[in-house]
């Protein structure tokens, strides 16, 4: 009888080309953390590994590790500095952290190395653009499109980079080839949109701008109602909610369309956040203001604010500024201002922090200390939030009477701006509120402003008591409040 021979246990291979392979097993089939820990090993074992280091630093890289991606990568780079695409991830990899003057000299190094690489090119754009070298970034983007005439996002951001340098029809071109190129793309689209808005061509411009609810970090979740979207017809009565979107100063420019949706023989239901009810409340046509979307009362059809100007067909000569169509309520926190010879001039310098262009839009409360000097002229501050500590930080809490501080919502707001002669502020819910209310208003405008306060123009179309000062260059607050010190001693009585 023959005996079969013991079978032997087969020996684990912990080899470096085993763990290589098994690494590349699992990356092939997405399992990004056994890959990743496989990879380390390998440059644990190896540190000459130029593979082990790049999969590691690209996986970390996916994986929003930034920081250990780093590391990685610049071994990566240090192994093989010429190998196609390290200087790419890398400098993605910086810009992800912020670093973007490091991020530029590795993007620039990768266009050296692969000249014809459209993404290289796109990069460096990027990275230029986030340093405000605009010229540079603009060549960069316009390179990326020479390579790649179908690429779509370097034309988006070309054209963003035209229109920060005040060239928006040249931008508006870029933004119509983008959407020819991807006609599916959100960010062309809105791009396109806002830019058309901003140059007064309306009715393009509101159909373009309902591509907002397909951006992925669009401020707003599409409303999500089991009712239809309201088509502008006759409403006969029917119930229709009107639902806010983006910020407070949107609400409150666009709930002037209240009362022409209830001229349509609708009962109006307007949803708003809770600080704002009072003053909806005051609009002619509204029936109804809720403030919590848990809570609904019972409606036929829908439409959110800033549908409203495509739905009614609004162009640039039928914009509805009859103003006020908001109206300070009746109770609540009084200023009790003193009527004395003089000026009362009320100042919101600083929107909300979370605004994407925050930086460009609100200002150092330092820059209006040479107005504080001016005769005749009593100053309010009608700041509210982190920034109303700017007072007491620059110890003006005898310059200026904090009345900010003592709002509780955008009826004690309008109460104070009711009791000003002037009011002076940034592009935020103040400038709105005071057009809304027919108050003087100036409204100070980085140099690339928002499509609401178009190109060019010293007036809005939307406000008619609005006067706009706009940076003749781009951070030039200097220059502007100058100006407007020359035009507030125009005003002011001898």
């Amino acid at each position: 009888m023959q005996i079969a021979a013991p079978k032997q246990e087969r020996v684990p291979d912990n080899s470096t080309e085993a763990l290589l392979r098994d690494a590349r097993l699992h990356l092939q089939h997405r399992r990004w953390i056994e890959a990743a820990k496989g990879f380390l090993q390998v440059t644990r074992r190896q540190p000459n590994c130029f593979e082990a280091f790049w999969q590691l630093g690209l996986i970390l890289n996916h994986l929003n590790q930034c920081d250990e991606a780093l590391l990685c990568l610049r071994n990566a780079a240090r192994l093989a500095p010429r190998h196609p695409k390290v200087n790419l991830v890398l400098g993605a990899v910086l810009k992800k952290l912020g670093r973007f003057e490091e991020a530029a000299a590795c993007c620039r190094q990768e266009t050296q190395i692969d000249p014809a690489n459209a993404d290289a090119h796109y990069n460096l754009g990027l990275a230029l653009q986030n340093l405000d070298r605009l010229e540079e970034a603009a060549a960069a983007y316009q390179r990326a499109v020479d390579l790649r005439p179908d690429y779509a996002d370097a034309l988006v951001n070309l054209g963003s980079v035209l229109r920060q340098q005040g060239h928006p029809e040249a931008a508006a071109d870029r933004f119509a080839e983008a959407v020819r190129q991807q006609p599916q793309n959100p960010e062309a689209h809105w791009e396109l949109g806002s830019t058309l808005l901003s140059l007064g061509r309306f009715e393009a411009g509101w159909t373009e701008y309902e591509w907002r609810w397909k951006l992925k970090d669009f401020t707003t979740a599409p409303a999500q109602f089991a009712q239809p979207l309201w088509d502008g017809s006759d409403l006969g009565g029917r119930r229709i909610l009107l639902h806010c979107e983006q910020g407070y100063g949107d609400t409150i420019q666009f709930a002037r369309y209240a009362t022409l949706v209830a001229a349509r023989q609708g009962r109006v239901i307007v949803g708003c956040p809770q600080p704002l009810r009072g003053l909806i409340e005051t609009i002619p046509g509204v029936s109804l203001v809720v403030t919590s979307r848990e809570t609904l009362p019972p409606f036929d059809v829908h439409a959110p604010l800033l549908s409203l100007p495509a739905i009614f067909g609004t162009t640039l000569q039928t914009v509805p500024a009859q103003v006020p169509y908001l109206t300070p309520p009746a109770t609540g926190f009084l200023p009790g201002l003193q009527k004395m010879p003089g000026l009362n001039v009320g100042i919101a310098w600083a929107g909300a922090s979370i605004h994407r262009n925050d930086r460009n839009r609100s200002l150092a409360l330092d820059w209006f200390q040479p107005l504080f000097r001016m005769d005749r002229i009593r100053w309010h501050s009608l700041q509210v939030g982190s920034r109303a500590a700017d007072l007491k930080r620059l110890g003006l809490v005898e310059t200026l009477c904090d009345l900010g501080s003592r709002f509780d919502d955008f009826g004690d707001t309008a109460r104070a701006v009711a009791a000003l002669d002037v009011v002076i502020s940034v592009d935020t819910a103040v400038a709105h509120l005071a057009g809304a209310l027919g108050k003087p208003v100036w409204t100070l405008l980085p140099f690339e402003a928002e499509w609401r306060w178009m190109t060019g123009r010293e007036d809005s179309p939307w406000y008619p008591t609005m006067r706009l000062f706009r940076q003749a260059s781009p951070g030039d607050w200097k220059g502007l409040l100058e100006h407007v010190g020359r035009e507030l001693q125009a005003l002011s009585p001898c």
